[in-house]
């Protein structure tokens, strides 16, 4: 059986998105200050990235996706998602931080384990437009998408990580928070929609030939990051209305996990 799951094509990708992962472990410890080192493990974890974001793709065009597959995706993405931006944001900026840039490093890695662990035991398997949390994949990318970029620019560890430690707190919260963000179910593929697909990936393909893929990686990362809290705050208020409406005629309450 475990024979199954080596030839199945779809682990292929999983392990793909595994050894980019250990690579910018390895990357990042040896770096030892040098720009170029971190640019490329932020490189690696945006390769892992792709090749996760490929196995469902490939499961689902094969049919031959697996509840093994699911647990083994899983325990990659701690790995390519979790540790190997905790480990890139501490060699980066925290490793003279002591205990505390171990903590603020480890919070990343930890929370996106709770995450992971909230979303396999409360997934019910079917699509949703929301995602309860950030996932792992887009916050542990975001965190590495940010050094790559400084990288690229030559810049070296900052003198002063108050704004590293802030982000990756930040995005270590919105992991394991319960702030809905929007998944690719909720984009139909109307005329309108691709026409602006395409104006964003020609926006964003000017920006990479210009300056850096590292800055287009990092815009839409911080974007999506940024997106969530915004959205909940600008709909709050008509929610809250909406909610009131329901108690005063006496309706239950909406379900929690409907948007999830």
């Amino acid at each position: 059986m475990m024979l199954r799951q080596f030839l199945n094509p779809p682990n292929w990708f999983t392990s793909a998105s595994l050894f980019c992962g250990l690579y910018a472990i390895l990357l990042a410890g040896q770096a030892q200050g040098d720009p170029n080192y971190f640019y490329k493990a932020g490189l690696m974890i945006f390769y892992a990235g792709l090749f996760d974001m490929l196995d469902g793709r490939v499961a689902r065009m094969t049919g031959t996706g697996s509840a093994f597959g699911v647990q083994l995706d899983s325990l990659v993405d701690i790995i390519s998602f979790g540790v190997a931006p905790a480990c890139l944001v501490y060699f980066w900026a925290l490793p003279d931080a002591g205990p505390f840039g171990l903590f603020v490093s480890g919070s990343l890695m930890l929370c996106g384990a709770f995450r992971l662990a909230r979303f396999n035991v409360t997934t019910d398997g079917k699509a949703h437009k929301y995602s309860q949390g950030l996932t792992i994949t887009m916050g542990g990318g975001t965190v590495g998408a940010v050094v790559m970029w400084q990288a690229a620019a030559g810049w070296g560890a900052p003198q002063n990580p108050v704004l590293t430690v802030l982000m990756v707190l930040a995005v270590a919260f919105l992991e394991v928070s319960s702030v809905p963000y929007r998944t690719m179910k909720t984009f139909k593929l109307s005329p309108r929609t691709l026409a602006g697909m395409v104006v964003v990936l020609g926006v964003c393909l000017a920006i990479g030939a210009v300056y850096n893929i590292s800055t287009v990686l990092m815009l839409l990362g911080v974007l999506h990051v940024a997106s969530g809290p915004v959205e909940a705050l600008v709909t709050w208020p008509g929610k809250r209305r909406a909610r009131r409406k329901r108690m005063e005629r006496g309706e239950p309450a909406q379900a929690k996990n409907e948007d999830d």
